[in-house]
């Protein structure tokens, strides 16, 4: 492991997202943005939290993405959100919320407990694997949908909240080029993470269905943050393009 150089531990490349999970594209965006060099273990290893992603740093190994965050912000001395005022912070953090603690769930309702069989089309897995997958995360998520609380409310009621929150994000984007402004900040890497999972790895779900007909500003907002911040997109995903980067150094960068 190199001084000063993140490796991060993810589920693996998606089919149409370079990651499987919006936890670790959060993260490699933020390493991005930041200018910090990394690598991305696709193994799957789990932290000592038992998810994913977790980092290992300068031989310290730290776990949840936005723990790593802050961890690299103090470490490095950076803040993406220096220019912002005390009360566009809080609503950062409010929306990073909304879309981690609320959104989110609804999103894991609406995939793998509803549509497990849209999963053939976006993780990059057959057979047998594939078969074991859906049936430890639907059962898993059940109970964790159970346990937050959105699992105890009828379909109609759980997609009421999701439709919500998808609105919400709209509306405070409206026609600004990313969710703060004119320049990216740390909270675009929660929103981008997780509306890349909804626009490309929810095929045929309400979630999708409702920003493509509905929601143009947040389509035309990712495509930003993806010329912007991704333009080898296509290669880090598993498609026909797909070049492995397991363990591979990604220098710092402007972006």
């Amino acid at each position: 492991m190199l001084q000063d150089t993140v490796v991060i531990y993810g589920v693996g490349r998606g089919l149409h997202v370079p990651s499987a999970s919006p936890f670790p594209l959060k993260l490699e965006t933020f390493c991005r943005l930041a200018q910090i060099p990394y690598r991305v273990d696709h193994s799957a290893q789990m932290s000592s939290k038992g998810k994913t992603p977790w980092m290992m740093y300068n031989g310290r190994a730290v776990a949840d993405s936005q723990f790593c965050i802050e961890h690299l912000k103090a470490e490095r001395d950076l803040d993406l959100d220096l220019d912002l005022s005390p009360t566009l912070r809080a609503q950062a953090r409010a929306f990073r919320a909304l879309i981690e603690e609320n959104l989110y769930w609804t999103m894991c309702y609406e995939l793998f407990i509803l549509n497990p069989k849209r999963l053939d089309e976006v993780l990059p897995y057959r057979g047998p694997k594939m078969w074991l997958l859906k049936f430890f995360l639907s059962r898993v998520l059940r109970k964790e949908l159970w346990n937050q609380g959105i699992g105890r409310h009828s379909d109609e009621e759980i997609w009421d909240i999701g439709r919500r929150d998808l609105n919400a994000i709209s509306d405070f984007l409206a026609e600004k080029k990313f969710f703060l402004g004119d320049t990216p900040t740390e909270v675009d890497c929660t929103v981008f993470g997780m509306m890349t999972q909804v626009l490309f790895h929810m095929p045929g779900c309400r979630h999708q269905t409702h920003v493509r007909q509905n929601l143009p500003n947040i389509v035309a907002y990712v495509e930003r943050m993806k010329t912007r911040v991704w333009p080898d997109w296509e290669e880090r995903c598993k498609g026909s393009n797909y070049v492995d980067d397991s363990n591979m150094l990604f220098p710092a960068q402007k972006f």
